[in-house]
């Protein structure tokens, strides 16, 4: 994988970008929040942009899929975008509505945006089945975590083509993968601004040898969820690069929480800074799919598989 954006990527990255800065961000996400809502006119305006549809498109592909999931995460967008980028358009044939959700059978009690979906992708095993609204229920359920979750039950719906559930899961892996590290990115950049600007003993905390170091450490994560996720995008999402994404990702994930909100210290734990936008998305990303000890498990059975 070019480590560089290429022409077009770089045309894409500058049209996605200027529709995020005016339609999403920390005031709009803060705005939603207040009604436990999400952003219906963003999804509306990509799909509209054509920036939905790009998985398939020879110029954009699954790799530039991720890189929007990544940009919408990093402005805060709240909406669905990870999972109508990367996960549906892997096993529908035909295009997908612009609100979408997914659920494991197995674990349904918090499903981000299920009660606003438009269908739902629910994952049992390695089958699937797609569930179009009416034909599931989603009671919605309060939470801080920064999503619109809902307790779904009632699931009937429609099987997807055999296998389509161990696809969905590859996918959703990396699209976690690009969520948390568009986030963490956005709250490791605002945590360095805040420790440039507050000065403590006649001088900026950042210009301190050890915030330095914690500093870095926080931003080697990042990138390392960033490309992680690239790159499994890049390839396909075969199982393993998957599984290894989003490992890298939630260990990413985990300590950039503690570490930020250390280093800001009690202003880093009111609702009125907004890193809490970015780290308890981060709390919430790195539970889903069962956690690093789902993905640590679908990692092993992707490089030893069990004989048969």
């Amino acid at each position: 994988m070019d480590m560089q954006l290429n022409e077009t990527q770089r045309v894409i990255e500058d049209a996605c970008l200027k529709l995020l800065e005016q339609r999403a961000g920390p005031g709009r996400a803060r705005e939603l929040r207040k009604t436990d809502d999400f952003d219906a006119r963003l999804m509306i305006e990509l799909e509209e942009a054509g920036f939905l549809d790009l998985f398939h498109e020879p110029e954009a592909g699954p790799l530039v899929a991720a890189l929007v999931t990544e940009w919408a995460a990093k402005a805060a967008a709240l909406a669905p975008v990870a999972q109508r980028l990367l996960v549906a358009p892997a096993v529908m044939d035909d295009k997908p509505p612009a609100l979408v959700a997914v659920a494991d059978a197995a674990e349904l009690r918090a499903v981000r945006f299920a009660a606003e979906a438009d269908i739902l992708i629910l994952v049992d095993g390695d089958e699937a089945r797609v569930a179009g609204r009416g034909a599931f229920e989603a009671i919605p359920a309060r939470t801080k975590f920064g999503y619109p979750m809902a307790t779904v039950s009632g699931v009937r719906g429609s099987p997807l083509a055999p296998g389509a559930g161990a696809v969905v899961k590859r996918w959703w892996r990396v699209a976690l993968a690009a969520e948390i590290a568009g986030a963490a990115r956005a709250a490791v950049d605002l945590t360095i601004r805040y420790l440039q600007d507050r000065v403590q003993f006649d001088r900026p905390i950042a210009s301190y040898q050890a915030i330095q170091h914690r500093l870095v450490e926080c931003h080697v994560l990042a990138d390392a969820a960033q490309w992680a996720a690239r790159e499994a995008a890049f390839q396909g999402a075969p199982p393993d690069l998957a599984a290894s994404a989003a490992i890298t990702a939630c260990e990413a994930a985990h300590r950039i929480f503690y570490e930020l909100h250390q280093l800001t210290g009690a202003i880093g734990f009111t609702t009125e800074y907004d890193l809490h936008l970015y780290t308890m998305r981060l709390q919430a990303l790195r539970l889903e799919m069962r956690g690093i000890r789902g993905h640590a498990r679908a990692l092993v059975d992707a490089r030893w598989p069990a004989e048969s």
